[in-house]
């Protein structure tokens, strides 16, 4: 009976949870809990990554993709796409999933290494039963392997193995560029190793094919910084970032239809000076807590939980950023705070109460039927534990002592 005590009984209950997770990719099971399965077919941001694959593989620009919002990643990971592309379609997006299933693998066997007997069977739990994760399978998502590298990251920080650390962040910035907005913590803990590591690897990769192609690196940048401007895509149900809900309730009381806005310009003035004003709020308070901080862990996962408040594009798989962050300070602290926090965020929202139309495929977007309060119930059951993390790293940053370097 020893081999049902300690860990084991979480990790089989986490397991379990997972394997309806990869059976639910060929049913439609989970499809009714989620925006984007509710009206995405399978695969559809993976079919981005296989086009930009293919154009890379012809000689083609592989900004000019269309599908989707357009391929916004470095050139690296063009590349990558490149030898998926090697295969029929659903072939690839086969083996896509199983790369997802080995970067959770690595996850489990590392968290197994590093987290402490007491609280590892509940870190182990984590990694296995987090519903972004089946978005992250289901849309044929990378978010995951930009996670993990993160994980790896902190616990190569953790262990003084710079050199691990810089690989991995620079793993991560060539996988999802928006790992970049992990640089001001690493300026702050002087890991200058890793920061070398990171920004060389994604100048290295990137320049040559900048070089080829000049128009594309306009593209690259709007297309991430500001976005494609798409009439009805300013925020939509798909978007749980603070941004995009600050950016739907300010529209709904001003009567602007969702439908018709493209940039922020299109709100009212009173209405972007709120949002213009929170986002900068945000960011001077992690900046302030930044320098006041001195701890690796703190400070990474502050500027992780930043990126949900203050980005514009904030899907729902995104949150598998924050499985690395909870696992680590669970770890780390044991307290059940994080527990309750992982609860919260790890269960699906109460989308399914407010859909149209579920399981039609198309340009669908319930939020444009709802008013203030749906959208805030719907984003607050994310946005408030988010809120709650951001806060209390903030605190632990700004009490933390000085020590010697």
């Amino acid at each position: 009976m020893k081999c049902f005590r300690g860990p084991i009984p979480y990790l089989i209950a986490g397991l379990l949870i997972h394997v309806v997770f990869l059976a639910a990719l060929g049913t439609d099971l989970l499809r009714p809990l989620f925006n984007d399965t509710s009206h995405t077919r399978r695969g559809f941001d993976f079919g981005v990554f296989y086009l930009a694959g293919q154009a890379l593989a012809e000689g083609r620009d592989i900004y000019s993709v269309s599908g989707a919002f357009g391929f916004r990643y470095l050139p690296a990971f063009a590349l990558v796409a490149s030898l998926f592309a090697q295969f029929q379609p659903l072939t690839a997006y086969f083996l896509h999933l199983c790369c997802t299933e080995l970067f959770l693998a690595v996850n489990l066997y590392l968290t197994w290494r590093w987290v402490e007997k007491p609280r590892r069977g509940l870190a182990l739990f984590m990694w296995l039963a987090f519903s972004p994760h089946f978005l992250e399978l289901y849309m044929g998502q990378v978010s995951f392997w930009a996670a993990s590298l993160f994980f790896w990251l902190i616990v190569g920080l953790h262990s003084g193995r710079e050199r691990v650390a810089g690989l991995c962040w620079a793993g991560a910035l060539l996988v999802k560029p928006n790992a970049l907005i992990l640089a001001p913590a690493l300026l702050r803990l002087r890991a200058w190793r890793v920061l070398f590591l990171g920004l060389l690897a994604g100048l290295l990769t990137s320049l040559p094919y900048f070089l080829l192609h000049p128009d594309s690196w306009g593209t690259f940048f709007a297309a991430n910084i500001y976005g494609a401007p798409v009439q009805g895509a300013l925020t939509h149900a798909g978007n749980l970032g603070l941004q995009g809900g600050l950016v739907s309730l300010v529209a709904q009381l001003a009567g602007r239809p969702l439908a018709e806005l493209t940039t922020l310009a299109d709100l009212p003035l009173a209405g972007r000076a709120v949002i213009y004003c929170s986002q900068a709020a945000i960011l001077v308070a992690t900046l302030v807590a930044t320098y006041r901080g001195r701890d690796a862990l703190p400070l990474l996962a502050l500027w992780m939980c930043t990126f949900f408040l203050v980005y514009k594009d904030v899907w729902e798989h995104h949150y598998v950023f924050l499985q690395p962050v909870i696992v680590a300070l669970y770890a780390h602290s044991g307290s059940p705070k994080f527990l309750w926090i992982f609860a919260l965020i790890a269960l699906p929202t109460p989308f399914v109460l407010f859909d149209i139309e579920p399981g039609v495929y198309g340009p669908i977007d319930p939020e444009r039927t709802w008013g203030p309060v749906t959208s805030l119930a719907y984003r607050s059951t994310k946005l408030i534990p988010l809120g709650y993390l951001w806060y209390g790293l903030c605190r632990t940053c700004l009490a933390s002592a000085p020590t010697k370097s």
